[in-house]
């Protein structure tokens, strides 16, 4: 799978998914913007991308909840690279919250991140990838079944299911694709965002492997696969998808 000389935006791309993303499609060619807010994680993963081929990525440091700063990445990577192939929309957040606390403080703050961002991003990058027939990929956790303390995040979740499947009515007649790409439960960041300490990730993981039909946590190499076979040209019709990848977690 070629991408020599595509341009993408890849977000969240500091650690977990984004960043494996990165390094894969740095290695198939690709010419990237990449977008974190952690610097020296940022910077690891540039130099990684960037050994792949010798292109060294656009580092975008920056928080994309705050005002304008969607538009800065995009404006920054056209006049970069003067075209745009590919978004995907990694950048995202859990946080434990429930009906009973009345405070909205985490409801906002997931929908900014997990949800506004990617709108708001795609809208920036339509005019540009209408040119390119370019390719957007919404990186939407899997369809499994909701626990107590995520309700705004299954919430939003959905969301991004229904985004993506109607977005593609606007976007198919203009050439541009949107699929999304669904893990399950994924060796990322998500655990240590939810206070899970160092010392106890392994038992965290080991313990959440169990309640799970073939016992494994993905990695986020695997998702990166998925990603650039989605991307590819392979199926030129694959359109409007929801991939789901969780090793039969969310069949019921």
């Amino acid at each position: 799978m070629d991408l020599t000389g595509r341009v993408a935006i890849v977000t969240g791309a500091s650690s977990g998914i984004g960043a494996a993303t990165a390094k894969l499609f740095a290695a198939h060619g690709a010419l990237l913007t990449i977008v974190g807010r952690n610097e020296a994680r940022l910077l690891a993963v540039a130099e990684a991308c960037e050994r792949a081929k010798g292109h060294k990525p656009v580092c975008a440091m920056l928080d994309l909840t705050l005002e304008n700063s969607c538009e800065e990445v995009v404006r920054k990577t056209v006049e970069t690279y003067s075209k745009l192939d590919m978004l995907v929309n990694c950048a995202g957040k859990a946080m434990l919250t429930s009906l009973f606390d009345m405070s909205m403080t985490v409801f906002d703050e997931l929908v900014a991140l997990n949800m506004r961002v990617p709108y708001k991003l795609t809208q920036h990058c339509v005019p540009h990838l209408k040119r390119t027939k370019g390719h957007i990929v919404n990186v939407v956790p899997a369809p499994m079944r909701s626990r107590p303390g995520f309700l705004p995040y299954a919430m939003i979740r959905d969301a991004m299911d229904r985004f993506t499947k109607a977005a593609v009515l606007e976007l198919a007649p203009e050439g541009v694709r949107i699929n999304a790409v669904r893990p399950g439960i994924t060796r990322t960041n998500l655990l240590s965002n939810l206070n899970v300490d160092d010392d106890m990730m392994d038992d965290a993981y080991d313990t959440l492997s169990k309640v799970l039909p073939n016992s494994v946590i993905l990695e986020p190499e695997e998702i990166a696969k998925t990603i650039l076979f989605t991307v590819s040209d392979m199926c030129p019709n694959l359109n409007g998808s929801n991939i789901v990848i969780d090793g039969a977690a969310s069949v019921y």
